[in-house]
């Protein structure tokens, strides 16, 4: 069985298992790996729940971001309503699409008028960027002028957790890879203080950041 991945904490890239090969697929293929017949199942942003491809299914669990993770953030160097151009780390475009109602109604900012660039990493000349993943919680909130936690913001606007992403498999498939996953996700949690000691000290990133993000963390099961 071929199974795509989410990394506890950073959605990008996915990695996908070829012939026992790890193998690190961008967004934009998952989709012709799934039609090409190359995966079973994989996790699926939210922002495609309408496109699901055909002969696969929806599985019941998925990842979720309540108000409290840390990990989707909005830095800038200028005053939200004054943001003329917004940078999107590459493999997140997707959550331009999850806020763009939120940076209007609580910000002032309307995506439609942005010029957005696309990028492997922060450069300079760019108002404010949009982060999700490691990237945000490594990031030195002092050197941006406005630092907003944008999974608190979207819950203050949506009256809901963030969905990010959820699970698809094949449709004869769709009961092993449903019970693997929930299988793997209990023994997250089982051992989970192990590893986020193990990504705290590989991501150099606080143990108890980590902690506190990972708190926040929904593995819902959905109807």
């Amino acid at each position: 069985m071929t199974f795509g991945e989410i990394r506890e904490f950073d959605f990008y890239p996915f990695y996908v298992r070829l012939r026992g090969i790890k193998m690190p697929v961008p967004l934009s293929g998952v989709d012709t790996l799934i039609m090409s017949g190359r995966i079973d199942a994989t996790p699926y942003p939210s922002t495609m729940a309408r496109a699901i491809p055909g002969g696969y299914v929806r599985l019941p669990y998925g990842l979720a971001l309540g108000p409290e993770a840390l990990d989707l953030m909005l830095v800038s160097s200028v005053q939200p309503s004054s943001i003329s151009s917004l940078g999107i780390i590459k493999g997140y475009e997707f959550i331009l699409h999850l806020l763009e109602d939120v940076l209007r109604e609580k910000f002032g900012v309307n995506v439609k008028s942005l010029r957005i660039s696309v990028f492997s990493d922060l450069v300079p000349g760019v108002d404010a960027y949009l982060l999700y993943g490691d990237i945000a919680l490594r990031i030195d909130g002092d050197s941006f002028r406005y630092t907003y936690n944008m999974a608190r913001a979207y819950y203050e606007v949506m009256g809901k957790p963030v969905d990010i992403a959820f699970w698809i498999a094949r449709e004869d498939r769709a009961g092993d890879v449903e019970s693997q996953v929930g299988n793997s996700l209990a023994y997250w949690m089982l051992r989970r203080d192990e590893f986020l000691l193990r990504y705290a000290n590989g991501r150099k990133i606080p143990f108890e950041t980590l902690y506190s993000h990972a708190e926040a963390l929904l593995f819902r099961v959905y109807d």
